[in-house]
């Protein structure tokens, strides 16, 4: 099976709809309050732009 390369932007919107679900999830069930959203989505926002910067730089190195 032939493998193929990883899609960068792909990634990084899957995992930034996947935090707001869970965010939006967490606010509903009253686990976090409104209040939380002032840590929850700066810490969301900075973890899928380092996965984004880390999968590109993977790519980058395995096509040299």
């Amino acid at each position: 099976m032939k493998r193929h390369d990883v899609d960068v932007t792909s990634l990084v919107f899957g995992l930034f709809f996947l935090g707001v679900f869970i965010v939006w999830s967490l606010v509903q069930l009253d686990i976090m309050g409104l209040r939380g959203l002032e840590v929850a989505a700066p810490v969301l926002l900075v973890s899928v732009g380092l996965a984004g910067l880390m999968a590109s730089i993977t790519k980058l190195r395995r096509d040299r």
